[in-house]
């Protein structure tokens, strides 16, 4: 009871804080709060696959970039918003039925090879498509029908209440039965399927709900930033995205949208230092050491020790 409490609050306090920012910051840092929520949201996708499942995908970033993509490129060629976005869905689909087949069929470190090899692929082809994504050069999008068209206010209403929706959805999600079922998966597999589950259906399936989610805050970051890369679907933050997760703590959804966010606001303070990938490895070290259940599972386990130690 206690801990539903606590999850309560922290619930309640997120609400409250997203509510305020509009009031308190200006534009600059309001636009960067909406980055970061999209980034959050992207972190939470992740979450589904290597929390709840036990899924190490280190190609997420192909469900993030493809339906990004996808919107930039359609809205480029003149096309109403809505066919954009309607291109993005078939996108995401696409990519998460395609990917997931085939990661799922292997499982285990199959799943991380094929992932991964993806990504590569993907960024490969994303930074030599020239014509289509811009390579080396990057795809602009007009301002025109974009988030960027609305006030920063506005932009920022839109990116926190489809986070804020997609958390809600997400938190059903693993709390109902099919969502204890994918931590019994994670938790021993074999034992599932002596009991008559498919595994591997319910993997694939978690798998492209999880690519609608990151196809989602691609979409919303390509509205949002009108600039797009080929490292939006690179290995490089496939990679920092499974980082994320693992410092704000796995299997909580709520503690890898923290961590995306406190990663991201620590490279940008450090990125003026030549080394600052050092300093952000050193502090995943530190946190791995110190609280190897992520940062948001620190406090609760810090108590833990206390009384522990109050016992004796």
């Amino acid at each position: 009871m206690v801990n539903a409490l606590s999850k309560s609050w922290s619930l309640a306090i997120s609400a409250v804080f997203l509510s305020v920012l509009p009031l308190v910051l200006p534009d600059y840092y309001l636009y960067l709060a909406t980055e970061l929520l999209i980034w959050a949201l992207f972190a939470l996708s992740l979450d589904l696959l290597l929390g709840y499942t036990g899924l190490p995908s280190f190609g997420h970033a192909i469900f993030f970039g493809i339906p990004a993509y996808a919107v930039g490129i359609i809205l480029t060629a003149g096309y109403p918003l809505i066919v954009a976005l309607l291109v993005a869905v078939v996108a995401a689909s696409l990519t998460g039925l395609i990917l997931g087949y085939l990661a799922t069929r292997t499982g285990g470190i199959g799943y991380i090879i094929v992932t991964l090899l993806a990504s590569f692929a993907v960024f490969l082809i994303a930074f030599s498509w020239t014509n289509l994504t811009g390579g080396e050069n990057g795809l602009y999008i007009s301002r025109a029908g974009t988030l960027a068209a609305l006030s920063t206010q506005a932009a920022y209403a839109i990116v926190a209440v489809s986070t804020a929706l997609i958390f809600l959805g997400a938190r059903w999600l693993v709390r109902s039965n099919y969502g204890l079922l994918l931590v019994g998966i994670k938790t021993n597999e074999t034992r599932a399927q002596a009991m008559g589950y498919n595994t591997q259906l319910y993997k694939f399936q978690i798998t492209i709900v999880s690519a609608m989610i990151a196809g989602v805050a691609g979409v919303l970051y390509a509205l949002l930033a009108r600039s797009l890369s080929a490292e939006l679907v690179g290995p490089e933050l496939s990679t920092e995205a499974v980082i994320w997760v693992l410092l704000g703590g796995t299997q909580t959804l709520l503690g890898p949208m923290l961590g995306a966010a406190l990663f991201i606001l620590i490279k940008q303070a450090l990125n003026t230092i030549r080394a600052y990938p050092i300093f952000l490895g050193l502090l995943f070290i530190v946190v791995v050491v110190w609280a190897p259940s992520g940062l948001l599972k620190l406090p609760k386990g810090l108590w833990k020790s206390f009384r522990r130690r109050n016992t004796r």
